[in-house]
């Protein structure tokens, strides 16, 4: 394959799945072995990396997508409304084989959501592919990759942007085990509570006593003396918790009370604008209070892509915020 360039600067680079998302609105979940009836159906474009690059885009960045997508209609349909929504797109590819990915999710009343995935093309990035790419990896201002494409492709992108000049942004999602040399090529991992707990347990370390906050400072640390500088644990409608390996501090930031009705694709928010301000030199704190009032945004819409605020919409509510709180 031809190396390719990219002669501009201050880009975000998201690598990552994109999906076609088939939701259903009900009151509640189905346990299992259960049918729920009377809900509402809904087609959405999704997949991690897509909607990153969509949160990414609206909030101002320069936004580049590297995927591989199916050769069928919801292939073409990605590309066209990532296309329009301002993503640059040349960098995609097209299998021939396997079909685009697709996401079932069922999300009730009160916006929680259940998900299986079938990742299709998504699965087939490999690691080649992604060399061919390695000027445009290089140069890009920040990089965010998630865990719904293989791993060897996953080492393949950190250790050529390890070459380079981006922040290198992993989200450990949808999580499995990751090797130690992914993680020493890593800047920021942006994990929830959840996947942060499961992530220390894979790599080996002891079972801790603590709870809450303790526990994920002292994993945080664990985490960071293996090469990692920042540790972003999001917390949901709580907010998140900023370990920075340097200062060996702790930040919080709390999250803006709202009334979620899908919170499908909020995560993913959360990184897309993280992202774009990093990439425009906002520090991490500023960042992420940026991130974090994008998604409390986010949570009040539905869909995925669709619910991603615009700029203005984050600046304007962090102006309604900061005169609150006069």
């Amino acid at each position: 394959m031809s190396e390719e360039t990219e002669t501009e600067t201050e880009y975000v680079l998201i690598i990552g799945s994109s999906n076609m998302d088939l939701n259903i609105y009900s009151k509640r979940l189905p346990n299992p072995g259960e049918t729920v009836t009377g809900g509402t159906f809904k087609q959405f474009l999704g997949g991690k990396g897509a909607n990153q690059a969509v949160a990414s885009v609206r909030s101002g960045a320069r936004t580049i997508f590297i995927g591989k997508i199916g050769n069928d209609l919801f292939g073409d349909k990605m590309i066209s409304r990532l296309t329009d929504e301002g993503v640059n797109m040349d960098h995609i590819f097209r299998d021939p084989q396997e079909p685009s990915g697709v996401a079932f999710i069922l999300i009730d009343e009160n916006g929680e959501n259940m998900i299986s995935v079938a990742p299709g093309a998504n699965f087939n990035l490999k690691p080649d592919e992604i060399r061919s790419k390695t000027q445009i990896i290089k140069n890009s201002s920040s990089i965010v990759v998630q865990m719904e494409i293989p791993m060897d492709t996953i080492q393949e992108i950190f250790k050529i942007a390890s070459e380079g000049k981006a922040i290198k942004i992993l989200n450990p999602a949808p999580l499995k085990t990751i090797p130690i040399e992914v993680l020493r090529n890593v800047d920021i991992i942006i994990p929830n509570e959840g996947e942060l707990f499961r992530l220390h347990s894979l790599l080996g370390f002891n079972n801790l006593k603590e709870e809450g906050k303790q526990k994920i400072i002292h994993i945080s640390k664990d985490l960071t003396n293996i090469g990692v500088e920042y540790i972003i644990t999001t917390l949901g409608n709580k907010g998140c918790i900023i370990f920075e390996k340097k200062t060996d501090k702790i930040f919080e930031v709390s999250a803006p009370k709202v009334d979620a009705v899908d919170t499908v694709g909020a995560g993913d928010c959360f990184i897309g604008v993280l992202a774009s301000m990093l990439s425009k030199g906002e520090t991490i704190l500023n960042a992420v209070n940026y991130a974090t009032t994008a998604a409390s945004i986010a949570v009040t819409r539905k869909g995925a892509q669709e619910s991603m605020p615009s700029l203005s919409d984050i600046q304007n509510k962090l102006e309604k915020l900061n005169l609150n709180e006069q």
